[in-house]
């Protein structure tokens, strides 16, 4: 069994001088130095993808720093853990372009679809608004999706969110839609799509149910609501053969996800850098669906899956 050798490996089995002189022997081999030694949390948000994002950050800053890695996975939502990683209560955690975008000040009404040019925007707003960093980016976009069950589908011919509109327009509005809490408020949620796509009093006598992210899909695929909030990246997608409505207007824009660090935080322990920036350029869309896939469908461990990951691509 071949044995890794990381910064942490390094600095458990090393002391004073020798210790040292290990890391700057392994420096070009590990490349991820430097470092204070102080504490950082690691925080996320609860639904499984965020889950299996924040067990990344801890296993990639755990490994290849000295810091002391504390696990607050699963913290809360979008606002509680913007709120935390702003006022020092933890100090890093992954938020999604879009999000930054179209739910935190300075917030923009024009929406971006241009990844690169999003995540610039993006990460300068951070930077000089709130003394956040935002690191490295994933390349896979978990943009907001509305899916329906195939047999509604089927019988209402809607397949676009412009179908949508002009099906609840009509005087469906029996229609059942499950969706959780913070979706229904966001700008970049319902009442943002309902206005882009000029249903927003017709929306109003929708029959909306709250229910966590994660249940929506079978939620939906047992036939138990029509349509449903869902993210790109869920495989149960694929797994209750549903039917993704088409964004045919262009609301929802880029969301790819990126570490954002507190900027005293950030400061104090430049080792963050290099191991956060190395995990989310491997993360493409095939490698995050399978993730998502172990854990919300294997039912297998979060934390035991992203260190898998970490392994297999070296950064552990």
């Amino acid at each position: 069994m071949t044995e890794r050798v990381t910064r942490r490996n390094v600095i458990k089995t090393a002391g004073g001088a020798a210790g040292a002189a290990g890391l700057g022997s392994l420096a070009g081999c590990v490349g991820f130095g430097g470092g204070s030694g102080g504490t950082v949390k690691v925080s996320s948000k609860k639904f499984t993808e965020e889950r299996i994002l924040g067990y990344l950050a801890y296993e990639v800053l755990k490994e290849n720093t000295d810091l002391n890695v504390v696990d607050k996975i699963g913290l809360g939502g979008t606002t509680q853990n913007f709120k935390a990683v702003k006022g020092g209560q933890v100090d890093v955690y992954w938020e999604y372009t879009g999000t930054v975008w179209t739910t935190f000040p300075p917030k923009h009404s024009k929406i971006v679809h241009d990844p690169k040019q999003l995540y610039q925007k993006v990460k300068d707003d951070l930077k000089s608004h709130d003394d956040l960093e935002m690191l490295a980016r994933a390349p896979y976009n978990n943009t907001y999706v509305l899916v329906a069950n195939p047999d509604w589908v089927k019988k209402t011919g809607v397949k676009t969110l412009s179908g949508l509109a002009n099906y609840l327009d009509g005087g469906n509005t029996d229609t059942t839609i499950v969706m959780d809490a913070e979706f229904q408020q966001r700008s970049d949620g319902w009442p943002g799509l309902s206005k882009h796509y000029g249903f927003a009093d017709a929306a109003k006598n929708v029959n909306i149910k709250n229910v966590g992210s994660d249940l929506s899909y079978q939620i939906v695929g047992k036939g138990q609501a029509d349509i449903g909030m869902g993210f790109n990246t869920n495989p149960q997608i694929l797994k209750f053969n549903l039917q993704v409505l088409k964004d045919d207007k262009q609301f929802f824009p880029v969301y790819n996800p990126a570490p954002v660090v507190n900027g005293k935080t950030f400061k104090n322990n430049p080792s963050m850098k290099k191991p956060l920036d190395s995990v989310g350029p491997k993360l493409t869309t095939a490698r995050i669906r399978d993730l998502n896939k172990q854990v919300s469908i294997e039912k297998k461990d979060a934390h035991k899956v992203a260190k898998k990951f970490l392994s297999d691509q070296g950064l552990i």
